[in-house]
């Protein structure tokens, strides 16, 4: 959070000095961050301030369908837009959204094995969110890494009923919408077809054993989706390690070798940090030059709702 929060404030300067490969051969000597490591662009606006700025709900609390939103350190600091498409399709559906005081889910410290860090996140985040979940409220989370952390690292490292009790209730996004089509309730007047899209499912995504629930929304939306089940490589800050970067690179390579074959017309992953890493191993190159999107950010496009 604090690095995030002081990328997003300096976010002209920090995006500069990640660019600059002087700067990132002193960073690889200094912090062993490999210098050719392509790394997520700070974004001016973080997603709380858009958020914010926005006037909060579109949809009235009187909903049937309430939704606390855990936007992640990713989404609010680099990758806002995929907060954004999250709101706009969920309020396409009719669902009423609240984001709750949050932290960091606490992965970054999961990897290094800091359980007292990862205590603090998710005492943090759980008093925060049980009030809102005691109230009919259901925790949607569009990255992976954070959905396992709520769903199964916070019940096992922490415990208690009010613990067990947001995990029960914690949904991946297209988990979710796709919770909603069980139910009768997705909106289905999708006005552009997709086309087809490699998906890549990421490894926390995989993990969580809930199957292909953004394949099956995409499909929703009139995509045709080959499923890629190969780890993009990134796996944290692993990459980033200047001893590791290369093999990272090498790994990547089993996924943009199914994605050179499937003859997409987009990459798709829910990670936005394996989104990076497909799309500097080359995914881009075989999707006619486009970035690896997030499956939401395809479901809003194929909505027509604006980004």
């Amino acid at each position: 959070d604090v690095i995030g929060a002081f990328g997003s404030l300096m976010a002209p300067v920090a995006n500069w000095v990640l660019g600059r490969r002087f700067l990132r051969g002193l960073m690889e000597s200094w912090v062993g961050l490999h210098r050719d490591r392509q790394v997520l662009r700070f974004s001016p606006e973080t997603f709380a301030h858009w958020w914010g700025h926005r006037g909060a709900a579109q949809i009235s609390a009187s909903a049937p369908r309430k939704v606390a939103l855990f936007g992640s350190c990713l989404v609010n600091y680099q990758v806002t837009d995929v907060g954004k498409a999250t709101i706009q399709v969920l309020e396409k559906n009719g669902v009423h959204v609240v984001i709750p005081e949050q932290r960091c889910c606490g992965m970054p410290s999961f990897d290094i094995g800091d359980t007292a860090a990862i205590e603090q996140a998710a005492s943090a985040n759980v008093a925060s969110f049980l009030p809102w979940v005691e109230k009919g409220y259901e925790i949607v989370v569009p990255v992976p890494s954070c959905s396992l952390m709520w769903k199964r690292e916070y019940p096992e490292i922490v415990g208690g009923p009010g613990v067990r009790r947001v995990a029960e209730r914690t949904f991946d996004v297209c988990e979710y919408l796709m919770k909603l089509k069980r139910e009768g309730a997705l909106a289905t007047d999708f006005l552009q077809k997709p086309g087809r899209v490699a998906y890549q499912v990421p490894c926390h995504l995989r993990d969580q054993n809930i199957g292909f629930k953004s394949k099956e929304l995409m499909e929703c939306a009139g995509a045709q989706v080959e499923v890629i089940e190969k780890c993009s490589g990134h796996d944290g800050s692993w990459s980033a390690k200047t001893e590791f970067f290369p093999l990272s690179m090498l790994i990547a390579q089993k996924a943009v070798r199914i994605i050179e074959q499937a003859t997409a017309d987009l990459v798709a992953s829910d990670c936005p940090l394996a989104g990076l890493q497909l799309d500097q191993a080359g995914a881009m190159a075989h999707a006619g030059g486009r970035a690896t999107k997030h499956p939401i950010q395809i479901v809003r496009d194929a909505y027509g709702l604006r980004s």
